[in-house]
């Protein structure tokens, strides 16, 4: 973030790239959510209902892990990891297209 808003590192004609900052924030905090909540699963699987009953093979911590999986607790991280994942893909193709647009003749010299 330093990088992107220091204005000694900044060329004078481009200026601050508002788009870039707000998708940084956007991956930073779905990240911070995954992992918070993650760890608060844990926390409650292995610490609070280490005996959880439930059938033999999923006793314990991975049963209750299991039994939360449908619940809000269990989707929200799902949820984040998967938005994420969009991101950064959506951050790779948009990237490779900013140099296709930039440059006309690239396709000439990938062939």
């Amino acid at each position: 973030m330093a990088g992107l808003l220091n204005p000694v590192r900044r060329r004078t004609e481009e200026g601050v790239r508002w788009g870039l900052i707000s998708y940084t924030v956007a991956m930073f905090s779905f990240v911070t959510v995954y992992i918070a909540t993650s760890l608060n699963i844990q926390s409650l699987a292995f610490i609070d209902n280490r005996e959880f009953p439930c059938n033999p093979p999923l006793a314990g911590p991975l049963g209750y892990q299991d039994s939360i999986r449908p619940k809000v607790l269990g989707i929200i991280p799902n949820l984040m990891f998967l938005l994420n994942y969009l991101l950064a893909d959506g951050l790779l193709v948009s990237s490779l297209f900013g140099v296709t647009s930039s440059q006309p003749d690239i396709s000439r010299r990938l062939l």
